[in-house]
């Protein structure tokens, strides 16, 4: 049963991209975007349709996306919104797009949220960010897994609190 319209962030359950181990891999600004910034979320029939003209997206494929604009119309969120790893092994990859391109042009993004996130951003230490392996571990803890049709959820979507 497809929740539509998405409720904002605030009023739903999020499944973080973060795992407890977090912070004795990453530097603080990516243990605040995978705790704070981004979902992990299951492809719907809406993200599907929403997706024909670029890189097609198949139900039920796990992608990310910024939490803050994900329940706003796709025409109406700033660029690289959400993404749709083709493996776990470039989710990395897929966030690092959207650090770029996304957070700081996001109109929902809390003012509070973006201030944190500039501050972090712009003491970000290049060491921590690197440790390509603790990415698909954590994955794998989160139930990702790699198939034939992008990234999926080993088992039904289960939240980790």
């Amino acid at each position: 049963s497809d929740q539509f319209p998405l409720q904002p962030y605030y009023n739903r359950k999020i499944i973080k991209l973060s795992t407890s181990e977090d912070e004795s891999w990453l530097s603080e600004f990516l243990c605040f975007v995978r705790s704070q910034c981004v979902e992990v979320f299951s492809a719907t029939k809406e993200d599907v349709a929403s997706r024909m003209n670029s890189k097609k997206v198949l139900l039920h494929q796990v992608g990310i996306r910024c939490r803050f604009c994900a329940h706003i119309p796709h025409r109406e969120r700033s660029g690289r919104s959400s993404s749709f790893p083709s493996s776990i092994s470039r989710i990395y990859q897929s966030l690092t797009m959207m650090l770029r391109d996304h957070f700081t042009k996001c109109h929902a993004m809390p003012h509070q949220m973006k201030e944190r996130y500039l501050c972090l951003k712009a003491n970000a230490s290049q060491g921590a960010t690197d440790s390509k392996k603790y990415w698909v571990e954590s994955a794998h803890t989160l139930g990702l897994t790699d198939t034939e049709e992008g990234i999926r959820f080993t088992s039904p979507l289960s939240t980790m609190d």
